[in-house]
């Protein structure tokens, strides 16, 4: 842990800029209440469920607080070479169309309904709304990795064996847990948690007598998976793909993207998830790994599926 916080200061020291910051602040703030008096990602964006032009609208939702962070630090910082740079704009443009496309994509539930039948059914698509990643982001990542990034990247956007020490991470997950167990004993959270309930596994339970304990376990390892990919789109592609053209710069506008990912969840979330998307963008950047990004976020989000399971 003390390690941890080491990082973050020696990180703040070297990056901290007033303006960049407080502007950067605000821009989060007004975001947040747009989002959330509007109800817009909700409300305007998934109206469009299930059609491809909904993937366009999560790459400009994604994509345009990104850019305008950066607008922010190329105005009041000396970091500007970037804006010239095409290989910079082909990277992070790639990016978000595979984030946009990854949070829009749908034809997972085609694929579902000609693999399962009516008690299968849901249980299925949601399996295979967490392993779709396999096609809309792993491969879209080793093919830009192994074309345009291999010789510039001696890593697979931070998957490596150098520098990997999981002892802070264990000790914060420890830390962590009585703060879960309390925050599961809210009546909102069991509204949402476990994840598990509403993934149709108990029509398959019933129907087939299948050990319960076997179908959570394949629905949990999926979801499991879908917190790699956050932290391989995150941490991953937008720290280690893009930090050769930004520098330390590199953290702050992957944060504010990250917290636009949580807009379709409780308000107090979203914004923690820009603090914690920071916190994990620094270790990222300080470690050269994401192993302690995926090994908290996987833990945390099955503490809260436990917990919930408890209750």
């Amino acid at each position: 842990m003390r390690k941890i916080l080491i990082y973050l200061k020696e990180f703040i020291q070297k990056d901290f800029n007033v303006k960049v910051y407080l502007s950067t602040f605000l821009l989060v703030a007004i975001l947040l209440f747009f989002n959330y008096k509007l109800d817009f990602e909700d409300s305007y964006i998934d109206a469009y469920y299930g059609k491809p032009i909904r993937m366009f609208f999560f790459f400009l939702f994604e994509g345009i607080p990104y850019f305008l962070t950066l607008l922010l630090i190329y105005f009041f910082t000396e970091n500007k070479k970037f804006l010239k740079n095409k290989k910079f704009w082909l990277l992070s443009i790639l990016g978000f169309a595979i984030l946009g496309i990854n949070r829009g994509f749908y034809w997972q539930n085609d694929l579902a309904k000609l693999i399962s039948n009516p008690y299968t059914f849901k249980f299925t698509k949601r399996v295979l709304a967490n392993l779709k990643e396999i096609v809309t982001v792993l491969i879209p990542f080793w093919l830009i990795y192994k074309f345009l990034l291999k010789d510039e990247m001696p890593h697979f956007y931070g998957i490596q064996k150098k520098n990997v020490n999981l002892k802070p991470y264990i000790i914060m997950i420890f830390i962590m847990v009585p703060f879960l167990y309390l925050a599961s004993l809210q009546p909102d959270f069991l509204k949402m948690y476990p994840r598990y309930k509403n993934s149709g596994g108990n029509y398959i339970e019933n129907h087939y007598h299948i050990n319960k304990s076997i179908i959570i376990g394949i629905y949990e390892i999926s979801y499991a998976f879908s917190f790699f990919i956050v932290e391989l789109i995150f941490r991953g592609f937008f720290i280690f793909a893009l930090v050769h053209y930004l520098g330390k710069s590199v953290v702050l506008p992957m944060a504010v993207s990250y917290c636009i990912l949580h807009f379709g969840k409780p308000l107090g979330e979203a914004i923690s998830s820009f603090f914690g998307g920071y916190l994990l963008g620094v270790i990222a950047y300080k470690t050269q790994n994401i192993y302690g990004g995926i090994l908290v976020h996987i833990a945390i989000a099955l503490l809260m599926e436990l917990f919930a399971f408890i209750h």
